[in-house]
């Protein structure tokens, strides 16, 4: 069992190893038991979603795999109708939208809120738990200092209920961890991000949980994102794991994040969501991973051709299918995308993040050229970005300007 601690990635993040949480899906059908852990050691699902997905959790914590069940606060923010039955259930579901930006909440109020956000995710069993965060359209307002008072308040409710310490009926599973959870909207992010760090890093919490909504791929974003998430690290020396990114977190985990939380429909969160009563859909339509261009074919009949054209000119070895012709079906796609998205994490933290950017940068270019050949658009330059910001903050940046 010791061995295989070492050889496992960690099931809660860790600055010394960098990994991937696995976002699963709604009734995707995956075995959590097949992922590679040495990569994926712990999974994410939402907590409304985790009675549906019960046999997804059981699975995972009797393999000993971190089971993280994000709670979703910021839903309470929407008119009920817009939520979810699911949703709706809960115990801290609130009944009438959450105005935490004109509305300031007594210290009671705050208090009962996180305890019942935390006793949710608990009960549902959550090993890594997050604080309640909500999404604003002004950062660093009222809004974000009452996120702040969430936090403080759970971490206040974690402490006094030892919540750390695992259930009775499972005495000897590995302790709990609780993360502060920060939820913010891309377009706001490059400008809150240096105070961020600093109103965040004096939290006594595990590790962080970074939700990004409504993003894109762009350069200024993808900036403020690695500045977010390893100034945060380099502060407090805890982790932080950045979800919400799409495609960018493989750049981000090469530079040095923790941890990235990613997985179909765990993509690109927006805000406002869409209707939540099917939110996961039916799996129809699922867009097909390919390393050789280091992303996703379009999905419609209409690129068939083309699809077919770039397995048989490279061939995948995920092994889930035939070799030369992509996968078919929500099953077999999705056994292929995550197959290859762990191999993506593995490549891009097989050594320390100087070497891990530069092999990811020349993969950019290579993807790149075959792109164009095929009529694809070239990646974004949010991809280089990431690496930019980092070299900055570890000080490369100004040394190589000194030279």
């Amino acid at each position: 069992m010791g061995d295989d601690r070492e050889r496992f990635a960690p099931r809660h993040p860790r600055l010394d190893r960098r990994s991937l949480v696995l976002w699963t899906s709604y009734r995707s059908g995956l075995d959590v038991t097949s992922l590679d852990r040495t990569i994926t050691n712990a999974i994410a699902l939402p907590v409304r979603h985790a009675a549906a997905e019960a046999a997804s959790v059981h699975a995972a914590r009797e393999a000993g795999m971190g089971v993280v069940l994000p709670g979703q606060a910021w839903l309470n923010q929407r008119p009920p109708e817009e939520r979810g039955a699911a949703f709706a259930r809960l115990a801290y579901a609130q009944p009438h939208p959450l105005a935490l930006e004109q509305r300031r909440l007594s210290g009671e109020a705050l208090s009962a809120y996180a305890d019942a956000f935390l006793d949710a995710q608990l009960s549902a069993g959550a090993s890594l738990v997050t604080t309640p965060a909500h999404v604003f359209d002004a950062e660093l307002g009222l809004g974000r200092d009452q996120d702040l008072e969430l936090a403080r308040a759970a971490a206040a409710i974690w402490r006094e209920r030892q919540g750390w310490r695992p259930p009775p009926d499972r005495a000897h599973d590995p302790p709990r961890g609780l993360h502060a959870a920060i939820a913010v909207k891309g377009s706001l992010l490059a400008a809150a991000a240096d105070e961020l760090v600093d109103r965040y890093a004096g939290l006594e919490l595990a590790g962080y949980w970074l939700v990004v909504f409504n993003g894109n791929d762009s350069a200024r974003q993808a900036d403020a994102v690695a500045r977010l998430a390893l100034g945060l690290q380099g502060r407090t020396g805890r982790p932080v794991t950045v979800s919400g990114v799409a495609a960018l977190h493989l750049a981000l985990l090469a530079s040095g994040v923790a941890a990235t939380c990613a997985g179909l429909h765990g993509m690109r969160p927006q805000y406002p969501p869409a209707s939540l009563e099917h939110d996961e859909g039916t799996g129809i339509g699922i867009a097909v991973f390919h390393p050789a261009i280091l992303g996703s074919v379009p999905v419609g009949a209409k690129h068939d051709r083309l699809r077919l054209r770039l397995f048989q000119q490279h061939p995948c070895a995920c092994g889930q299918h035939v070799a030369s012709r992509p996968p078919v079906g929500k099953a077999e796609i999705l056994r292929h995308n995550t197959v290859c998205q762990q191999d993506e994490v593995r490549q891009a933290t097989l050594m320390g993040p100087l070497i891990d950017e530069a092999r990811l940068a020349n993969r950019v270019v290579r993807a790149n050229v075959l792109r164009v050949s095929l009529g694809l658009r070239a990646l974004p330059v949010g991809w280089g970005a990431a690496a930019e910001a980092a070299r900055r903050l570890r000080g490369e940046g100004e040394a190589a300007e000194a030279v």
